[in-house]
């Protein structure tokens, strides 16, 4: 009787499983009922379990290979040059202020990094070649992102900053009016509580999280405040701990050369 009220109660919600996943293995999926001493289980039984297996491998395989292969995470309306002029230059400087007095408005832990990074630790300044500006903000996983990319937008219009939210990158992309110099912030967070920082907006985090979690994932100690400054536009700047340790992360294959466009 224990096993006929069994299958009474769940026989409807295994067939609507098996016709669920027909589209991806057809005839192949059998749900079993068992018992030992007393106890019932259910178990998965396949046809041509080989080539189920088979699909599954190239569905991984081909995702793996994506993720590899996947060459970068924003963009930008700006051709690599040599030397950008000093009026682009300093235009790129007075859009990085700008949007530092805003995310200090806010009390949000922030950090230069990429490019920016690079320019500080080797000149205390934008690299001369650099197209624009890099800004890791730090927030709690808890937050609510929305409001927060909400606010931001809202503040630094309100700065006169042309603003573009990025929902598949889940960048903001910051614009000057004078010359569309170009300022990125990017929002991370221990999103598991592994001590581990994610990028926490956007959806190619998500979707690429091989890609992410090999190259951009970084160790959350390395943003923990108290945090070291250096000098950068005029004034000083926060900065990861352990000088080049974060470099090292979003760089793993040429953080030790100097890159610059090509043709320079």
């Amino acid at each position: 009787t224990g096993s006929s009220g069994i299958n009474a109660e769940y026989g409807h919600y295994f067939k609507q499983i098996n016709l669920s996943m027909g589209f991806l293995w057809p005839n192949s999926i059998r749900y079993a009922q068992f018992s030992t001493k007393n106890k019932y289980y259910w178990r998965l039984g396949t046809d041509r379990t080989w080539k189920n297996m088979a699909f599954l491998a190239c569905i991984f395989l081909m995702y793996a290979w994506i993720c590899i292969r996947w060459k970068g995470w924003y963009g930008t309306e700006l051709e690599p040059r040599c030397v950008v002029p000093p009026q682009e230059m300093e235009d790129m400087r007075d859009l990085g202020r700008k949007a530092r007095s805003v995310l200090d408005k806010h009390g949000l832990t922030y950090v230069l990094g990429f490019g920016s990074l690079w320019g500080a630790l080797r000149i205390g300044d934008i690299l001369p070649w650099d197209i624009d500006i890099d800004l890791l903000v730090m927030v709690d996983r808890g937050e609510n992102m929305n409001r927060l990319v909400s606010e931001l937008q809202k503040d630094l219009i309100d700065q006169g900053i042309e603003v573009h939210y990025r929902d598949w990158i889940g960048i903001i992309q910051c614009y000057s009016a004078k010359y569309h110099s170009q300022l990125d912030i990017s929002i991370w967070c221990d999103y598991y509580g592994t001590g581990t920082m994610h990028r926490c907006t956007g959806m190619e985090p998500w979707v690429l999280w091989l890609h992410h979690r090999r190259k951009y994932a970084f160790p959350a100690r390395l943003v923990a405040p108290p945090l070291p400054t250096l000098p950068f536009i005029n004034g000083s700047w926060p900065v990861p701990h352990g000088g080049i340790e974060l470099q090292k992360v979003h760089y793993p294959d040429d953080w030790w050369i100097v890159l610059k466009p090509r043709g320079c």
